[in-house]
């Protein structure tokens, strides 16, 4: 008995620390209540920890798969930068849902709550394309024969359109991740209607873009050897350095020595 009662006062703990630390995203104008209410505490433990539970190792287990490099890591510092991305990835586009849910019960208007609502109808309520380059972007280039300009776009296409299906088969195996186990946990999602889903597209796709950025960012400090110490770095602060040693690896990479003839007097 007393043990139980331990634990509940561990994971109560955890709960309050949570919501203290979420409290901006979780406030909303229709509750006046104080403090956490029985809503926020089912969707804590009935939802939120079990989703991020899940995708927990689900995320490790992508991000060794789509950044290979990521797993020759070994500094204490870079691993726990990974382990913390690995454990908070999810973690905002829970809170956004969260909010949506609820935004949907109360009837409120997304369109006007968000000003750039038709923009995401636009961009998500259709199958995403390719950018494809057309024959009007070679109109000044008029050294080139129609035959040689349709070639050239043929060709630009070709790469377009292969680097645009790599981008979005990694893009879909992070959603094939996390959406069944959003879905199987927080059913409340089955309700949204199609203002819902927009926003909901916007959200997911934050949270991919957001996952991708940073472990991109953990691939380039591995490949550009970065001191371990360097991973605290501010990300305008990581970028000037990472150009520096760009440059200079490009410059040894591309020095030509000079020539050992002599000249002829």
């Amino acid at each position: 008995m007393f043990e139980n009662e331990e634990d509940n006062s561990t994971e109560m703990s955890e709960f309050e620390n949570w919501y203290e630390e979420n409290y901006r995203y979780l406030k909303r104008e229709s509750k006046q209540q104080p403090g956490p209410d029985l809503d926020i505490s089912l969707f804590f433990y009935g939802i939120y920890k079990p989703v991020m539970d899940k995708l927990a190792p689900a995320v490790r287990k992508l991000m060794l798969k789509q950044y290979p490099v990521i797993d020759s890591e070994f500094r204490p510092m870079v691993l726990e930068y990974i382990n913390w991305l690995v454990s908070f990835t999810g973690h905002k586009l829970m809170l956004n849902l969260y909010n949506l849910v609820q935004d949907q019960k109360e009837g409120i208007s997304l369109r006007e709550k968000y000003p750039d609502f038709k923009t995401w109808k636009d961009i998500y309520a259709r199958p995403v394309k390719p950018d494809l380059i057309t024959i009007d972007e070679y109109d000044d280039f008029s050294f080139y024969t129609e035959q040689e300009k349709k070639q050239l776009i043929e060709e630009e296409n070709k790469e377009i359109i292969k680097f645009f299906e790599i981008q979005e088969s990694l893009r879909k195996e992070f959603y094939d991740i996390v959406q069944p186990v959003l879905f199987k946990y927080y059913s409340a999602l089955d309700d949204l209607d199609s203002d819902g889903w927009i926003v909901y597209a916007y959200q997911i796709r934050n949270d991919y873009d957001d996952y991708k950025f940073r472990c991109e960012y953990i691939k380039k400090f591995i490949e550009y050897e970065f001191p371990e110490e360097d991973i605290n770095l501010k990300y305008d602060e990581f970028q000037a350095k990472f150009r520096r040693i760009y440059n200079e690896k490009w410059e040894r990479k591309h020095h030509y020595p000079k020539s050992g003839l002599k000249e002829n007097n």
